[in-house]
């Protein structure tokens, strides 16, 4: 039996303009079908989240997160040569084919095995019949965690006659270790167990690799307390790395959270203590932080204004709120035809964000300028 991987997308919706906001892949021994690594990330999709109101995933979640050109790598080592097994295969690997072409790799996600197939069942009713605990739905660790549970509860290692493993093509992309989890999925569940049972990855082609995929799972609460400490120093000299390879591997994944901070040309307050506190964990005390961008306070928006709103549900009551507000309501942002951008998330990476701070138009957060012009919250 090839080596089983489970897997779970949230995204930003169903169709192939769609992107994928998290991932979690699941790998299992091929043989007991017991859970040898677990990897999981937040990704900036480089536009709107989508319906934050089911996966739970706001754009200021994602500021920091890698997108998928810098992850494919990491997906792609976890992925190729597997058998993928998902609640609603066909949903994820389609979403994943997605990904991959849009980077220009050949992906042929092969033939996998289906929980969804076999049981008839929203994830959340099959877990309920077959007994398997399913909290946090619509996180994608959380629900990889109970498709692999509910795969061994069907007996999937017995239906492996017409599986295909993953083909993936060449991936030009560097490794990247960098990854954005929303926080552990079980309190039981502590960095340290994940650091020892990521030690046995078997996929890892080098020291340094397997050192900054430990380092990643420790800095998942964004603090290395003296015992991690200890441990990731002994895993350093277990794989023969020195203490200049150490520190040198340290900045090398400082500058990928550094420039995922820079990505949307903002640096925020919360941007600087992060980058600020990681750096400190990592024994980095005198490189350069991002200074915080300064945006000066916006006191009213002159009458007359042409405004515009992104990632609002409920935009027709908005426009009918700035026209009787004096501004007029436009639907696309333009370098002469936009003066502000109403963004029920400021952090967002919409087009029309993009369009906005490229073009330095004004970004105001939703709440902001419904808190001044209305009194209700029908926006919402």
């Amino acid at each position: 039996m090839p080596t089983p991987v489970v897997v779970d997308v949230e995204t930003t919706g169903f169709g192939r303009n769609d992107r994928i906001v998290e991932i979690a892949a699941i790998t299992l021994n091929p043989v007991t079908w017991e859970t040898i690594d677990e990897y999981d990330t937040l990704i900036n999709p480089e536009r709107d989240v989508g319906p934050s109101g089911v996966h739970g995933i706001s754009a200021s979640m994602v500021e920091a997160a890698p997108t998928f050109t810098e992850i494919i790598a990491s997906i792609s080592r976890r992925l190729r040569n597997t058998v993928l097994i998902a609640h609603n295969l066909a949903f994820d690997t389609r979403m994943l084919q997605y990904e991959f072409e849009r980077r220009g790799v050949a992906i042929d996600p092969g033939a996998g095995l289906c929980t969804y197939l076999a049981t008839r069942k929203k994830l959340v009713l099959a877990c309920k019949e077959h007994k398997i605990p399913l909290c946090q739905q619509h996180r994608a660790l959380a629900d990889a965690r109970a498709t692999a549970e509910l795969a061994r509860k069907l007996r999937f290692v017995n239906r492996t006659d017409s599986v295909k493993v993953v083909d993936i093509g060449d991936v030009p992309q560097k490794l990247s270790h960098h990854t954005l989890r929303r926080g552990l999925v079980d309190a039981g569940t502590s960095p340290m167990y994940r650091v020892v049972s990521c030690a046995s990855y078997p996929s890892c082609d080098s020291a340094i690799q397997q050192y900054l995929d430990m380092l990643d799972w420790v800095l998942d609460d964004g603090v290395i307390d003296d015992v991690e400490h200890s441990e990731i120093e002994r895993l350093a000299r277990e794989l023969g790395i020195s203490e200049e390879q150490r520190m040198s591997a340290h900045r090398d994944y400082l500058n990928c959270i550094i420039s995922a901070a820079r990505r949307d040309q903002v640096i925020s307050a919360a941007d600087n203590e992060l980058i600020a506190r990681i750096a400190g964990q990592l024994g980095l005390h005198h490189v350069a932080i991002p200074e915080i961008t300064h945006i000066p306070p916006i006191s009213s928006i002159p009458v007359g204004s042409r405004v515009c709103f992104t990632g609002a549900a409920n935009k027709s009551h908005l426009e009918s709120l700035a026209c009787n507000a004096g501004f007029e309501a436009v639907r696309n942002v333009s370098k002469k035809g936009c003066d502000f951008l109403i963004a029920a998330d400021i952090a967002t990476s919409s087009s029309k964000a993009r369009n906005a701070r490229k073009w330095a138009i004004p970004i105001i957060s939703l709440s902001d300028f419904v808190d001044r012009y209305d009194g209700t919250e029908n926006y919402l």
